[in-house]
């Protein structure tokens, strides 16, 4: 469903009804992907300061998304991220209908973590790098949870090493296109070995964790739902 591969991230029901912030969470990261001025022109929230210059972009990227030191340059770490994107919000970009800024993303995340044959000396980098052809949507992976009885559909997606999770309500129907979205999360992620991994939901500092099969064709979350790995391209 290839219009169900947004950002995607995960989470069944039952993470939804214990997370009473979640309207803030889907307001916080939900829209339209939104550009940089064409004429590259930096809006005045993404102009470089000294809390911009001093941070480490490949720091931004692997540092666990809950330590003191990712909490106090979250906003530093965006804006720099968005410059290399070049994009406003690099949170809200759809990388799955935006090929080109999927390219440049898979770029930096190599840039920082290097390829699955480089050691980066980056322990949880350079074990992300075992998962990622496994899993993660670079190589067209998506992971889907379908709960007919509550009526709720979920996708995951593992961008990199950004976990992206949104949850529909089927209303009934079976085409996608008439779903209604109604949560998406995402958060930092890092592998624990080459079949567990680990992360931290970015809006509250929730940690989730996931189990995969030895195929690698199903995984189990925290929550003990079961989620089955769809190939997308």
């Amino acid at each position: 469903m290839k219009d169900t591969f947004l950002f995607i991230l995960l989470f069944s029901i039952s993470l939804l009804s214990c997370n009473s912030n979640a309207p803030s969470a889907q307001s916080e990261i939900v829209g339209d992907t939104v550009f940089a001025d064409p004429n590259n022109t930096l809006m005045e929230s993404q102009v470089p300061s000294d809390g911009i210059s001093s941070v480490d972009l490949c720091k931004c990227l692997t540092e666990p998304g809950n330590s003191q030191w990712a909490i106090e340059n979250r906003d530093a770490c965006n804006n720099l991220i968005n410059l290399e994107l070049g994009v406003a919000n690099w949170e809200v970009v759809n990388f799955s209908k935006e090929p080109e800024l999927n390219r440049k993303w898979d770029e930096l995340v190599e840039r920082c973590s290097g390829s699955s044959l480089v050691e980066t000396g980056v322990e949880q980098v350079d074990k992300n790098n075992e998962l990622v052809p496994e899993i993660g949507t670079a190589y067209g992976y998506i992971w889907e949870y379908l709960d007919t009885e509550a009526q709720i559909y979920t996708t995951l997606a593992f961008d990199g090493l950004i976990f992206r999770s949104i949850a529909y309500a089927m209303n009934g129907e079976t085409d996608s296109g008439n779903f209604t979205k109604i949560i998406e999360i995402s958060g930092s992620w890092t592998a624990v070995d080459a079949q567990t991994a680990e992360g931290v939901i970015k809006s509250n500092n929730v940690p989730v964790s996931w189990t995969f099969s030895s195929d690698y064709t199903s995984l189990t979350n925290n929550k003990g739902v079961v989620f089955q790995r769809v190939q997308v391209k």
